[in-house]
């Protein structure tokens, strides 16, 4: 219920915060805006790199006494492949063309991927102790932050600030977090690396960690660049901001499922001894249900208030948007399914087979958009995306099939 409930909060302020930008930007400043934040979700991939999936199966089974202590080599792997993201995009930021004009703002937006590392770290300890609540106050208020803000700016605001901003905001909400972790007894001073605890860690992150890049890749990268080049910057705004409400509809569903994921990885005869026999199995029916009806219920009034939603947060100049919103709810319905089904194939181990999966859509996902950017533009670009929510969907689902048949 907390999970619902912030969720909840955090995407009508994501709307409000959508509109209000979209107008005082204008859409080629809004198009700049979308651009470096497709983008760089690479680099917050690659900075995660599965370790915060992996990190809450591995402590949901780790004996109490050792919990401490695989918390703190998780903070230590997250911050040494944080500086590998950061070289990483520093190198972007100056040898792509299309950074060049916002260099400077590029380069203020990429320094958050630290504090955003950090938030990470936060959410591990969080959700494997099952405080979802603390985990939600520290997710709202972040962008709350933002939008109070956004909201009593007596001036102008430009890509510069925006992104300031988002640091501003996050720095305070990772205080709250911290606050929090001390009232849970949590003391986040860090010991020395445990090399053995690291490889360990590695070893069962990597397959998940180039999984999520990957992920990034076609969800939002691919898809951005490739407009930019084949119909231009305003253009990057309209699908943008239809890809920025399909995601906000998606995030119930992650939520929903990451808040089980520790239920689902949990040691099998403790639970059984706590839930009965076949648990699991009644879990996941239970909450297949719950995200198809929640999905089938969402998906015909967005589709209809489309236009309506648009104008509202936009305007006239972002009509386009609601075409490629419509396309997007198909996709919406195989995303949902998807991430019940691929939580759960991580939960039994399965995320070297999840990888490949990721590559086959990428590849798949990089052909269709580099055939039909350039035919059909933007909606082009939405069909392709729910092909490859619908591709990689079926094939996680034939997985989890086997997995369970054996």
């Amino acid at each position: 219920m907390a999970q619902v409930a912030g969720k909840t909060i955090t995407v009508l302020i994501s709307l409000v915060t959508t509109g209000i930008l979209t107008r005082k930007l204008g859409v080629e400043v809004y198009g700049s805006f979308t651009l470096v934040t497709s983008v760089f979700l690479l680099l917050d991939s690659l900075a995660d790199f599965g370790i915060k999936i992996i990190g809450v199966r591995e402590t949901s089974t780790e004996k109490s006494e050792n919990k401490k202590e695989l918390f703190e080599q998780l903070i230590w792997l997250r911050l040494m492949i944080t500086g590998v993201a950061f070289v990483l995009g520093i190198t972007l930021i100056f040898l792509w063309s299309g950074f060049a004009p916002i260099r400077g703002e590029a380069l203020v937006a990429l320094s958050m991927i630290w504090f955003t590392s950090l938030a990470g770290s936060m959410e591990i300890i969080f959700q494997s102790k099952l405080k979802m609540e603390l985990k939600v106050f520290m997710d709202v208020a972040f962008p709350l932050f933002f939008l109070i803000v956004l909201w009593f700016w007596p001036g102008l605001i430009n890509l510069l600030w925006v992104f300031s901003t988002y640091l501003f905001a996050r720095v305070l909400s990772l205080m709250i977090g911290s606050k929090f972790l001390g009232n849970i007894g949590f003391n986040l001073k860090i010991k020395k690396i445990n090399w053995i605890i690291i490889k360990r860690l590695l070893k069962e992150t990597w397959p998940m960690g180039v999984y999520l890049i990957v992920f990034a890749g076609y969800d939002r990268a691919v898809d951005s660049m490739l407009i930019q080049r084949y119909v231009g910057i305003a253009a990057v705004a309209w699908y943008g901001l239809a890809y920025k409400i399909y995601s906000s509809l998606v995030q119930p569903a992650y939520f929903f499922v990451n808040s089980i994921f520790p239920l689902l990885s949990a040691d099998h005869q403790e639970s059984e001894k706590e839930f009965g026999l076949e648990w699991k199995k009644r879990l996941f029916k239970t909450s297949a249900l719950l995200l198809v009806g929640s999905v089938f219920l969402v998906i015909p009034v967005i589709y209809f208030m489309a236009p309506w939603i648009i104008q509202v947060l936009a305007g006239n100049q972002y009509a386009a948007s609601a075409g490629v919103l419509r396309i997007l709810l198909i996709a919406l319905f195989f995303s949902y399914i998807e991430h019940l089904i691929g939580f759960t194939l991580i939960s039994r181990g399965g995320q070297k087979e999840i990888l490949w999966f990721g590559l086959i859509a990428l590849v798949f996902n990089l052909g269709g958009n580099l055939w039909a950017i350039p035919r059909f533009g933007i909606y082009g670009a939405a069909w392709v995306t729910v092909l490859t929510e619908a591709l990689a969907c079926s094939l996680m689902s034939f997985k989890l099939w086997q997995t369970i048949k054996r």
